[in-house]
């Protein structure tokens, strides 16, 4: 996403009668402009300091991510503000921008000849009397699943009401590159066909042992939709939803429910458009995301997760939806055997009852920030790993609807992805693009190690094994971004060359000096790598999938490590979206979507699935929940 933003000036003016002034006069008057480092920039703290105490304080030019770094750059200063005291509490979900806040302020605070701890003492806040409201359906989180089951309730004529416990919406979507995949005739038909070796692919998905008789059916229809093909124009790539089936469940090592699979495939296009009207802007460019499988991807307006969030929550605020944010969901409440609300609490402490007269949905998000939980499935992801995901998504839905009964179903199967920037853990602070077209992937020796259009849980296991399970994606392209400065990220690119996050360098010798590798072996790497690319076959690892050679000065390299990624198991829903319970009976009044569900994706999921099953299976959740089906 492009976040180059306009200076984000957020003044508070200081109202002496609201501050909790303790050392007031304390200061010398004054500006102070400090610097702050950000989780994605490094930006400006200007600080006001009028009769001794700070009456407004500034934040500067910066590309902090939307919905995450942008809620702790609204909200800190006021409340820093309001309390003369950097001792307010970060902002849940956005801790680095937050602490690079408070810091900035901190150092202004010395300047002007205050003592550091006087400014520093912790502001606690007063819980208020309990708020009770009442909603046809209720939805927990903020992300992609929440807001499309809270825009398909509206749409369906419920009143809703949203509860989000951090203090912006967005979740682990607003993270997102982006990718969606769907097979689109329409937009996939300027695509060149695929190479011999991925037809081949193609077709030994057809040649299976059946792991059903609904598998075998699936098969037929891709065999079907080959012959097609082949019938017609081969020059254009060929696709299809039994296609995109067959290799998710594939994929998964067969162990994802097939029925969920063919109605995330089947009605992702559908959905996009669904989307399309609730206002995401489509571009037309199709690509592979890593770990895709297949140029299908689609890619919102500004190229990240954020599109989809703005779009649905001014598309449920349009239809009446009540979102309320910094509201922690605690408890479900239940009534003669049915979920009828939802107990919560306020940031402050305030007590919250939610009533629903038709029902609750969760859509929390899966586990990736839990180490203790993610540990307790799979004991090798070590503590040290570190997570694409949000802070906040620790895996509370899950805990509230196993206290309910509800059944868990693949919750070993936690996905890690070989594209984490070696600092945050994040998939920010790198280039190359969505598109696994455009880069290759080398280790501290300059050579390459895996396919890179593979499975992720496969590269994974090849980045594991290199020395310190470190890479470097070597591309020399910006494609995805609409703005060539920005990457799709919302990172500026000479900020991060500078700053010597990434490197960047005209030759490939000078780059691989730069990196530390030797520069023979990369250029060999290289030079081999962009003939696989002209002759359409990988003679070393298989990759099947190519785009442009890489030719054109200047080359960028990134460098790249393991990152917990995605949660594959959770909570066992059905078609419509209802929670079962352990005999695998319908819990009356609760509804779950997203990443917080299990069975969908099997043992690894596709990257760009993700995308498609939060906002296919969010909006049938939120419509069921909508009509009490």
């Amino acid at each position: 996403m492009s976040k180059k933003f306009l200076a984000v000036i957020i003044t508070f003016v200081l109202i002496l009668s609201m501050a909790t002034v303790s050392f007031a006069g304390g200061l010398t008057d004054g500006t102070y402009v400090k610097p702050a480092k950000g989780f994605a920039s490094e930006f400006e703290v200007t600080v006001v300091i009028e009769g001794g105490n700070i009456t407004s304080i500034t934040v500067g030019e910066n590309n902090e991510t939307v919905g995450i770094g942008s809620a702790a750059i609204e909200k800190l200063p006021g409340e820093i503000v309001d309390a003369q005291s950097i001792g307010v509490e970060v902002v849940s979900g956005a801790t680095v921008t937050s602490e690079a806040i408070k810091a900035a302020v901190g150092e202004a605070i010395v300047e002007a000849g205050g003592n550091l701890d006087d400014y520093s003492v912790a502001v606690t806040k007063t819980a208020g009397e309990e708020i009770v409201k009442e909603a046809d359906v209720i939805v927990l989180g903020g992300g992609g699943a929440g807001l499309s089951a809270a825009v398909s309730a509206a749409e369906n004529g419920a009143t809703v009401i949203l509860i989000e416990k951090t203090a912006a919406l967005g979740g682990n979507t607003v993270r997102a590159g982006g990718p969606y995949n769907a097979f689109d005739p329409e937009r996939q038909a300027s695509l060149p066909a695929a190479s011999e070796a991925a037809m081949e692919s193609v077709k030994a998905l057809t040649e299976k042992e059946a792991v059903s008789e609904e598998h075998q059916k699936v098969m037929d229809q891709l065999k079907a939709d080959l012959e097609a093909y082949y019938a017609g124009d081969t020059s254009k790539l060929f696709d299809s939803v039994a296609l995109h089936i067959l290799q998710t469940y594939d994929g998964g090592d067969y162990a994802g429910k097939l029925d969920f699979i063919e109605k995330l495939a089947g009605e992702s296009l559908e959905t996009s458009e669904w989307m399309e009207a609730n206002g995401v802007v489509w571009k037309d460019d199709i690509s592979t995301v890593p770990g895709g499988l297949w140029p299908r991807a689609h890619t919102p307006q500004n190229a990240a997760g954020g599109d989809y969030i703005k779009a649905n929550s001014a598309k449920a605020e349009e239809l009446g939806a009540e979102i309320i944010l910094d509201c922690k969901a605690t408890e479900l409440i239940v009534a003669d055997g049915k979920v009828v609300g939802v107990k919560a609490e306020m940031g402050d402490g305030t007590p919250v009852t939610l009533n629903a007269n038709k029902g609750v949905v969760i859509a929390t998000g899966g586990f990736a920030a839990n180490v203790e939980m993610r540990q307790k499935y799979d004991p090798s992801l070590i503590p040290e790993l570190g997570t694409t995901n949000s802070p906040a998504i620790v895996g509370d839905g899950i805990v509230m609807a196993e206290a309910v009964n509800a059944n868990l179903i693949g919750m070993e199967y936690i996905q890690c992805l070989p594209l984490g920037n070696p600092a945050t853990g994040g998939l920010n602070g790198w280039m190359g693009g969505i598109g696994v077209e455009y880069y290759y992937q080398v280790n501290t020796d300059g050579l390459r190690f895996m396919a890179e259009d593979g499975r992720r849980d496969t590269m994974t296991q090849a980045l594991l094994a290199q020395k310190g399970a470190m890479s470097y994606v070597i591309t020399d392209t910006n494609r995805e971004s609409e703005n060539s400065e920005i990457n799709i990220w919302g990172d500026n690119i000479e900020e991060l060359v500078e700053a010597g996050t990434i490197f960047k360098a005209d030759t490939i010798e000078d780059l691989a000096k730069q990196i530390g590798v030797d520069p023979a072996a990369l250029q060999k790497t290289h030079d081999d790598f962009n003939g696989y690319v002209e002759a359409g076959i990988d003679a070393e690892f298989g990759r099947k999938l190519f785009g442009d050679k890489i030719d054109k000065a200047p080359f960028y390299a990134s460098p790249r490590m393991p990152t917990v990624h995605h949660t594959m198991g959770g909570i066992e829903i059905d078609l419509q979206g209802h929670v079962l319970d352990k005999d695998g009976n319908i819990i009356p009044g609760l509804f779950a979507a997203g990443e917080v569900t299990g069975g969908i994706h099997g043992k690894n999921r596709l990257g760009g699935n993700a995308l498609v099953d939060i906002h296919v299976f969010g909006r049938e959740a939120g419509k069921n929940a909508a009509l009490g089906n």
